[in-house]
């Protein structure tokens, strides 16, 4: 009988410890969520260093079904559009896109990249300890040489150009353009807040991926 006790007991131990390491979507929180999109900018340079552009930060807070935050969970960001070259990473990203939670469930991220690709349910997916947490199926860049509002294929070269600031002005209309590739907060409308954002990755021209 104490054997038999034991053993539910361990077996209660370990179940409930797989359980903790599980991510509930629900009780997980992503910075994300207030303009479904992800964005992607190539790095630019500041006093000869290149560096992230912040414009791209995010971060989640990762807890599990009884809402406790869930530490060293491995997360992962996956961009979608790359195998038809609608989206591009800088070749240094590949580690980036992976990482652990702290004790407080806290991860960040910054993508860098160039392209668009909207409308498409597998434009980003975040998956914590391989439970899918969060999809977005918008993904943008000031890096795109295009106005539309879906994503075509090569139009990024992972630097922030003038032909990127030409589509940019083309798609801003003065500040009332519709929504489109260049919506970069995705509230439907090409417009000052989009201004702000391409003109702080845009760096005269020269803004990229770095060394």
């Amino acid at each position: 009988m104490k054997r038999f006790l034991f053993s539910v007991c361990a077996l209660a131990l370990i179940s409930g410890a797989a359980f903790a390491d599980v991510p509930d979507p629900s009780n997980c929180t992503c910075t994300l969520d207030a303009t479904g999109r992800l964005l992607m900018i190539p790095g630019g340079p500041v006093a000869s260093v290149w560096q992230k552009n912040t414009n791209a930060d995010f971060s989640l807070i990762v807890r599990n079904a009884a809402n406790a935050p869930i530490n060293n969970c491995v997360v992962e960001v996956l961009v979608g559009g790359q195998a038809g070259l609608f989206t591009g990473l800088c070749s240094y990203q590949s580690m980036g896109l992976i990482r652990n939670t702290d004790a407080g469930g806290n991860v960040s991220f910054n993508v860098q990249g160039g392209g668009c690709y909207k409308h498409q349910p597998d434009a980003c997916t975040i998956r914590g300890n391989g439970v899918i947490i969060r999809t977005y199926d918008m993904v943008m860049s000031p890096d795109y040489t295009g106005t539309d509002d879906n994503g075509l294929a090569s139009r990024w070269s992972l630097t922030v150009t003038p032909s990127d600031l030409a589509s940019f002005v083309v798609a801003y209309q003065g500040g009332i353009g519709p929504a489109s590739c260049h919506d970069y907060n995705n509230n439907g409308t090409t417009n000052p807040p989009d201004l702000a954002v391409f003109g702080n990755s845009y760096y005269g021209g020269v803004g990229r991926c770095g060394p």
